[in-house]
């Protein structure tokens, strides 16, 4: 069956469809639009309220943090009161006093700036326990009911206990009640060593809700625990487990103190007048059907004819004729379809050819390459040929030489891998070197401490080698009456890989050390012609922009190359 065929069975159909279950479909609506508006005003005003409190806890918890971690007003005090703080007579000693008075000053500064802040507490043990206001609390049980909680948790977060109850507290804060919010003090070895208590002020929690939902409304505090910490429909908390009639029901938790709110506004609130409404949005959706029923057998006979043709030539085209193309003047999407379908054919007959191409050009460069490989095996083989006369004529150092070079050599022709080991770049850099020493231009000791956990990691290649030329011909000492010294080490820091490459030459200034890592200093090349910016390159193109190398040099001293790379254990 068409395209065609098929949109307008299928239009006729839903039509059909519609006049029939026009009513149930109406009603249906009519309920849905009225409980989704009541479900999302109410749950709108519910998440205003809650999101205003949470803000406050989640401000109260900052300041918990913000004392508990003060290094110098609290966390040496508290640390230091852990110890004994007596004298032998049963009186306070100077410690005691000095670091009671460092709390009690820090905490009064910091006491007032929050007006649901009640008071702030101090605690180390039972007995050395500090605060700035008038709640006084049995310090033992307060002591006691902390050790009770999740004192791992209190590391890192604040948790609420259950409301106090102060007599006389109300002429001077909004309620009789107050909450201790608790977070734990830890020192620098990770220790937990005392206790910050923060009172909330119980008060603002009913002022906070009242001020955000609805006259008629229900709400409920409940802690993990599911101890009641604030109602204002008494101590029943049946309502919100068999949910009345003529209410909408909504729970939050807040995760930071672990409490959960439960919250039950009335229905009546927000769908009063609301039935009008939707018998004449039912109408105008009934006219819009119809209406649409019309206009959509117009555009589908226009619409699908265009598809027919673009169809066709896609046919075309997967039969294997490239020449077919649309010729549609529509702008709509159809139009672009088929623009974009000619343009995929003719991009198609160009990558055809460029594929035959590249594959001509890849055939000549294979055989270029194959070529270019004669000249380095044979050198390789005459410096092997050297080497047996050399040794045959029992001349030893010239063994040796022609070995090195020969090692170079085939480390550059068999370079396939990007990442080698450090133990086989150090051989690498160590035939460069006996090389050097054999040129007889200069005079310097090699000095090589690598741990033997780096030895097998990765590095990428040919890294080692400019720097330590870079160091000879820069770097040894113009002084003839000291003797060149390079010194190379590797270690293991933390996760990262470091090498340092240092001599002990004349150094080099701030300037110069600039002009080295832009690769803008002059100076002779080196012997596989990458540079000091070459290496940093490359570092950072295979393991990020945090990795490379820098320098660092005194003058008249020393100068050091220091590497800095992850630990790569294989690849």
């Amino acid at each position: 069956m068409k395209i065609r065929n098929k949109i307008l069975l299928t239009l006729l159909t839903v039509l059909l469809f519609t006049g029939i279950v026009l009513t149930t479909i109406w009603y249906g609506t009519s309920r849905s639009l009225m409980n989704t508006y009541l479900k999302n005003m109410s749950e709108s005003t519910m998440l205003d309220a809650y999101h205003a409190f949470e803000y406050i806890l989640t401000d109260t918890s900052y300041m918990a943090t913000l004392i508990a971690t003060n290094e110098k007003n609290i966390i040496a005090p508290v640390r230091s009161l852990r110890t004994s703080v007596l004298e032998p007579g049963g009186q306070w000693n100077q410690g005691y006093l000095d670091n009671r008075r460092a709390i009690l000053d820090y905490i009064k500064s910091m006491n007032g700036y929050k007006y649901y802040i009640s008071g702030i507490a101090v605690a180390s043990n039972e007995d050395c326990i500090f605060s700035t206001s008038y709640i006084i609390q049995d310090k033992a049980r307060l002591y006691e009911e902390i050790q009770k909680m999740d004192q791992k948790r209190l590391e890192t977060s604040m948790m609420m206990m259950e409301p106090i109850h102060l007599e006389g507290l109300k002429s001077t804060v909004s309620s009789d009640y107050v909450v201790p919010a608790v977070r734990g003090i830890v020192d620098s070895r990770g220790n937990l060593s005392g206790y910050v208590i923060l009172y909330f002020d119980y008060g603002v929690i009913d002022q906070m809700f009242s001020a955000n939902l609805p006259e008629g409304s229900y709400f409920q505090v409940v802690n993990e625990q599911n101890a009641l910490i604030f109602s204002n429909c008494g101590d029943d908390m049946s309502i919100f487990e068999n949910k009345p009639a003529g209410y909408e029901y909504n729970s939050f938790r807040a995760g930071n103190v672990g409490w959960n709110f439960h919250m039950a506004i009335p229905s009546h609130f927000y769908i009063a007048g609301i039935q009008r409404t939707v018998l004449l949005t039912g109408g105008v959706i009934a006219v819009i059907i119809l209406l649409a029923g019309i206009v959509s057998v117009i555009v589908v006979s226009r619409v699908t004819t265009e598809i027919t043709v673009l169809s066709e030539r896609m046919n075309q085209v997967s039969a294997g004729c490239l020449d077919a193309r649309y010729d549609g003047k529509s702008r709509d999407e159809i139009g672009r379809m088929g623009h974009t379908f000619n343009h995929m054919v003719v991009r198609i007959q160009e990558l055809m050819e460029k594929i035959a191409q590249e594959e001509k050009e890849k055939r000549l460069s294979e055989i270029a390459f194959l070529q270019a490989q004669i000249n380095p095996h044979f050198i390789s083989n005459v410096l092997n040929n050297a080497a047996w006369m050399a040794k045959i004529r029992h001349a030893e150092n010239l063994v040796l030489l022609l070995n090195s070079l020969n090692a170079l050599l085939q480390s550059a022709m068999h370079a396939e891998e990007d990442l080698i080991r450090l133990s086989d770049e150090l051989n690498y850099v160590d035939n460069y070197l006996t090389i050097m020493e054999y040129s007889g231009s200069y005079d310097f000791s090699v000095e090589k401490r690598a741990d033997e956990d780096t030895k097998e990691l990765y590095i990428p290649r040919f890294i080692l080698q400019p720097i330590v030329e870079n160091a000879i011909y820069h770097g040894l000492p113009e002084d003839l009456s000291r003797q060149g010294e390079i010194r190379i080490s590797a270690r293991r820091v933390s996760e990262c890989l470091e090498i340092a490459v240092e001599d002990n030459g004349m150094g080099i200034t701030e300037q110069e050390i600039e002009q080295v890592m832009k690769g803008r200093a002059k100076g002779r090349g080196s012997f596989n012609g990458i540079g000091v910016l070459n290496v940093n390159e490359r570092i950072r193109l295979f393991f990020g922009q945090e990795y490379g190398l820098h320098y660092e040099s005194e003058p008249g001293h020393y100068t050091r190359c220091v590497f800095r790379l992850p630990v790569v254990e294989k690849v």
